[in-house]
């Protein structure tokens, strides 16, 4: 059966048909015995005689003139302890005519005839309506059939009875009990192999499956599985496709640097002072290139956690310090500060040269956007779940929107394409992999005073 579908559906009929036979096998259990409803009958045949005994006991004294019209009650109390339940009373006589006015339903002419006939009093049940006649001998002789006709249905405390109920229902609850708790961890017990491989897709891990019997199963679900690892097996494929093209490429472009390098120092050596700026320029754009393809080739080893470096306790005071003392002599050339507050905050554990990598883009990154005249203010503090680092300048800010794109590899704010303060988009994104690589996070926000804050979160050690 390869549709989840029909699947649901059927283990539902099925669990209906299970609760209608169990109701079937166990209602001749039910009705055998059920003490309400005896007692129901007891009290309406009681009620009726009641009348009967009255109306008899008039009619022999006086006759049938001065009778109460209308409905006579019982002297016993109702069920559950209400008021008495009415009973009709007729007087019939031998030719089946009513003495007291009143039109008498068939079932009452017909049993009143009987109890003359046979001369002793009758009682009988036709579904709610009850009957009891005796016949009497008014003063005058006459021989007459009093008849009392109650009609009252049961009320629901009659027709249950507690006891049957309780474990009536104890065996229902029991049986769709087990077949909903079947059918719900059918249900849900692939989710959880599933949630669990997409979280780890989403968290950068490419490798991730979900594999075992969920792909093993016949219906939509196991189809969602297979197309899932298909969907993982591709993307992993054509992101490390992707990551050893950048590779190869840049490892590439190394060689042809090294001989610029060779060929510009001998240009340098045979020409004059004319050409000493062109080659100047050179220089500096070839040592730009180099520093780009430095970059590239570290984010590649941060995303693939193969830097080669060993963990090691790391105090996040000190180097912060040293971070925020380089960032100070490019700072200062623009008439800006760099402070820091909170360095003693606590030791982590991790590779202090991606962690130095880590603030010194974002530190660095701060001072290209905060103005003249400001100071980038770099924040330590320990914190429930670890160590937190905020950077705060007071630049323009980012467009809500792409805050969240800012630490995508070559990513840069339109307003900030221009070379001298973008960058090529770079920093922020190694500064996301090695902060990731220590298992913390890392987040920006437009600082609601103005200004940029980027914040580091980094687990204890």
């Amino acid at each position: 059966m390869r549709s989840l579908f029909l699947r649901i559906f059927l283990w539902f009929w099925l669990a209906m048909a299970v609760m209608a036979g169990v109701l079937v096998v166990t209602s001749p259990f039910f009705t055998r015995s059920r003490p309400g409803l005896e007692d129901w009958h007891r009290d309406a045949e009681n009620w009726a005689r009641s009348s009967v005994d009255r109306a008899a006991d008039h009619i022999e004294k006086v006759g049938v003139d001065g009778m109460p019209r209308g409905r006579g009650r019982g002297r016993g109390a109702g069920p559950g302890g209400g008021p008495p339940m009415p009973a009709r009373v007729f007087v019939v006589d031998e030719t089946g005519r009513e003495l007291r006015g009143a039109e008498a339903p068939q079932e009452v002419l017909d049993v009143a005839d009987r109890a003359l006939s046979e001369g002793e009093e009758i009682s009988e049940r036709s579904g709610m309506l009850y009957l009891v006649a005796r016949p009497v001998v008014d003063p005058g002789g006459r021989a007459l059939a009093v008849v009392a006709a109650h009609h009252s249905p049961p009320r629901l405390v009659h027709l249950l009875d507690p006891k049957a109920l309780a474990w009536r229902l104890g065996v229902l609850f029991l049986v769709v009990g087990g077949l909903s708790f079947w059918l719900a961890r059918y249900l849900s017990s692939p989710v959880a192999p599933l949630r669990s491989a997409t979280r780890r897709l989403s968290g950068g891990d490419l490798s991730a499956r979900v594999e075992g019997r969920v792909t093993g199963r016949r219906d939509e679900i196991g189809e969602l599985a297979r197309d899932f690892d298909a969907m993982a097996e591709r993307i992993e494929s054509l992101v490390g496709s992707q990551h050893r093209l950048l590779r190869d490429v840049s490892h590439e472009l190394r060689s042809p640097l090294a001989r610029l390098a060779v060929a510009l120092e001998l240009a340098r050596s045979r020409a004059g002072d004319a050409a000493a700026g062109a080659l100047n320029r050179i220089e500096l754009e070839a040592a730009r290139l180099d520093a780009l393809i430095a970059r590239l080739l570290l984010l590649e080893r941060i995303e693939l956690g193969s830097d080669g470096r060993e963990s090691v306790d790391v105090e996040i005071g000190p180097l912060l310090e040293g971070v925020v003392s380089d960032a100070r002599f490019e700072a200062a050339a623009g008439n800006r500060e760099v402070r820091l507050d909170g360095a003693g905050a606590g030791i982590v554990y991790g590779r202090p040269e991606l962690l130095w990598s880590a603030f010194d883009n974002i530190v660095r990154n701060a001072v290209h956007y905060t103005p003249a005249g400001t100071a980038v203010e770099v924040g330590c503090r320990a914190v429930e779940d670890g160590i937190e680092v905020t950077v705060h300048d007071h630049g323009p800010g980012v467009p809500d929107d792409e805050i969240e794109r800012i630490f995508e590899p070559f990513f840069r704010v339109e307003e900030a394409r221009e070379r001298s303060t973008g960058g090529v988009g770079l920093g922020l994104a190694i500064a996301t992999g090695a902060v990731r690589a220590h298992g913390g996070t890392i987040s920006a926000e437009n600082h609601p005073e103005g200004g940029f804050v980027v914040t580091v979160k980094l687990p204890p050690k």
